[in-house]
């Protein structure tokens, strides 16, 4: 809580980060450095926006990663209405190389979260429109099939969450690779 507290940060995100925190308390938590954030840059050919490395450099997640499950999202987009619960993976880079560069190139997108054993559901931040802090969500067939049929990318991409702090606050499960589940401490 120190880490966030001490952010330059906008109440509403510190606020949304001590939320995640708080519905967890037993787990251990991690943050990124200039130095991991430059490296995944290198890595996956990106600039990140300016507001995601503040967001991560605040507070990642949790160490080491586990699956998150939402209660919901800010905004109303394909994944609202999904009857069936959607582990996603949270960290960036969360795709193929492949997919990455198309998301990338297409898209002007980058992964922050997908939907673990799928190409259903991707969580992506903006490349191009640094400013705005928006998750958005789409599915990877959707770019493929916007690509064959040549239909504007940004018809398919449908904002999710306000941003990463927001993402987090939403997360009222998360579980282990082995399909242990920690629920939410409060869930109010």
């Amino acid at each position: 809580m120190r880490w966030v507290w001490a952010a330059e940060l906008p109440e509403r995100h510190k606020h949304n980060f001590i939320r995640f925190v708080e519905r967890f308390p037993s787990l251990t938590f991690a943050r990124d450095t200039e130095e991991s954030l430059d490296e995944v840059e290198s890595r996956d050919g990106v600039v990140l926006p300016s507001h995601i490395r503040n967001f991560r450099r605040t507070l990642s997640f949790v160490a080491p990663p586990l699956l998150a499950l939402f209660d919901g999202y800010d905004y109303e987009c394909s994944k609202s209405d999904a009857e069936v619960d959607i582990w996603y993976g949270i960290g960036l880079g969360e795709a193929g190389e492949e997919v990455l560069e198309d998301f990338l190139a297409r898209a002007h997108s980058y992964v922050v979260g997908s939907w673990h054993g799928s190409d259903n559901s991707y969580l992506t931040v903006d490349t191009v429109n640094v400013e705005d802090e928006r998750i958005f969500e789409f599915a990877g067939d959707d770019l493929a099939y916007a690509l064959l049929e040549g239909s504007p990318v940004e018809e398919i991409i449908e904002p999710a969450f306000a941003s990463y702090s927001s993402m987090l606050a939403h997360i009222v499960a998360l579980r282990t690779w082995e399909g242990a589940v920690t629920l939410a401490a409060d869930m109010g």
